[in-house]
């Protein structure tokens, strides 16, 4: 089985659904160009709009609201896999170390 909806196209639908590309944008740390582009590659693979674009933002489609409600159901599935499946980090592996490498320093 090959999937081409990845889950970050489906994070950005939800997130902008829920308020603003920009919000979105926001609340996943990238940049509203980003967001954007998960969203048309979502919306290419569908084969069909998911939002009514406007000078004042986005509204969802008929399909864009019939997908909304199984876009909840399929994050809040990957939601329960990571919590089930995610182990605790051992303590010395949630440090960050740094170094400097003085060989390649140039004076």
């Amino acid at each position: 089985m090959v999937l081409r909806i990845t889950f970050r196209q489906l994070e950005a639908f939800h997130w902008a659904a829920l308020g603003s590309v920009n919000a979105a944008a926001r609340h996943l740390f990238v940049s509203q160009p980003a967001i954007t582009a998960r969203v048309r590659e979502l919306e290419g693979i569908l084969g069909h709009a998911l939002f009514a674009r406007s000078q004042q933002g986005v509204q969802l489609t008929a399909a864009g609201c019939e997908l909304f409600q199984q876009v909840q159901v399929v994050l809040q599935a990957g939601e329960e896999v990571e919590r089930r499946g995610g182990r605790p980090l051992p303590p010395q592996a949630a440090g960050l170390l740094c170094g400097i490498d003085e060989s390649q320093q140039r004076l």
